[in-house]
């Protein structure tokens, strides 16, 4: 009977007593009533560390303890309501993977800065699609799915008000991750996540432990009947792989960095500075070729590299994009998902 009844003690780290466990001549009466001695545990902890083995319990470790989750349940505490944010998952297959990402596993990454609005992410990944990205059906039925689960599920709770701030995690080719970006745009509050290799986490690292980027663009001198972007971020995009898919009339700029590698995006300082040069290059590139030419785009770069790519892209002012994905299986780049602008 009393083990179904849920019972806690109000228990001290340095016993009441001088001949209590853990008692001191000096302390013990000092300390009785000391919030700072105290301790709420349930019956089988309050015999453990009192009976059973007190021992392996003395001061300093209770006093660790009881800090430890003191300060953890002030910061679950002190979490205000414009800390909210609704976390957004979309993931589809990359190459022979099947990334998992749901709401149990990306959950852990918001707080202090931020805590799940809901007890469940939204969804816009397509569930077990069997299709590969080496295949054309696979473009299309991804880009038809994310359409759609975005204007059922995302698109209505934007336009009435009842999402304030998004935490974006995705895993998917570059062209989608792209393509999420242009519906979720830079007018909603949003937080892109970066899957980062070294220290492994989805959580942005400290502004303060990493020296900043430097980002460098090479722009074509001649003017070109095509124009084609190269962005050589997380790895090394020759111009000779691009010449081969459009021939030699088209103009490339890149944007790089000094030594691009697949794990360089540390921080939120790292994403905000290429969102500025990339908004500064496309402005430059539409300025010579106009919002009328097709802008040819060549990426390897992080998954929030790509997806702030399509959030900074403006439907009505910018060139319309034409995004190429490369796959050893289809011998190369090809273009996979034009998103048209108006």
């Amino acid at each position: 009977m009393q083990k179904d009844i849920n019972k806690a003690y109000i228990s001290h780290i340095i016993a009441a007593k001088e001949d209590g466990p853990r008692g001191d001549e000096e302390l013990s009466e000092k300390l009785e009533i000391a919030y700072e001695n105290l301790m709420l545990l349930c019956d089988e902890c309050h015999n453990r560390i009192d009976e059973a083995d007190p021992k392996n319990h003395p001061v300093a470790y209770l006093q660790a303890m009881k800090a430890e989750h003191e300060e953890r349940i002030e910061a679950l505490t002190d979490i205000d309501v414009d800390k909210r944010s609704h976390i957004v998952v979309y993931r589809a297959n990359v190459g022979e993977h099947t990334p998992v990402l749901n709401f149990e596993t990306v959950r852990g990454y918001l707080p202090p800065e931020r805590y799940p609005a809901a007890p469940h992410a939204i969804d816009l990944g397509l569930r077990n699609s069997p299709q590969r990205d080496k295949d054309d059906f696979f473009w299309q039925s991804e880009i038809r799915s994310l359409e759609t689960l975005f204007t059922e599920q995302l698109k209505p709770r934007l336009r009435r008000g009842e999402i304030e701030h998004l935490s974006i995690f995705a895993f998917a080719p570059i062209p989608l991750l792209v393509k999420l970006g242009t519906l979720i745009n830079d007018i909603q509050h949003a937080e892109v996540h970066q899957p980062i290799r070294n220290p492994k986490s989805w959580k942005w690292q400290p502004d303060g432990e990493y020296s900043d980027v430097r980002y460098f663009v090479h722009s074509s001198k001649e003017k070109q009947a095509q124009v084609a972007l190269n962005l050589s971020l997380s790895a090394t995009i020759t111009n000779d792989r691009i010449h081969r898919v459009l021939g030699e009339d088209v103009a490339i700029f890149t944007l790089t960095t000094e030594e691009p590698f697949n794990d360089f995006l540390k921080c939120m300082k790292h994403l905000q500075s290429f969102s500025k040069e990339l908004r500064l290059l496309l402005n430059q590139i539409k300025a010579q070729y106009g919002s009328e030419v097709p802008l040819h785009v060549f990426p390897a770069m992080p998954i929030s590299a790509a997806v702030e790519l399509g959030r900074s892209w403006m439907p009505k002012a910018d060139m319309s994009l034409l995004l190429y994905d490369e796959n050893t299986a289809a011998e190369g780049f090809r273009q996979v998902i034009e998103i048209q602008n108006y």
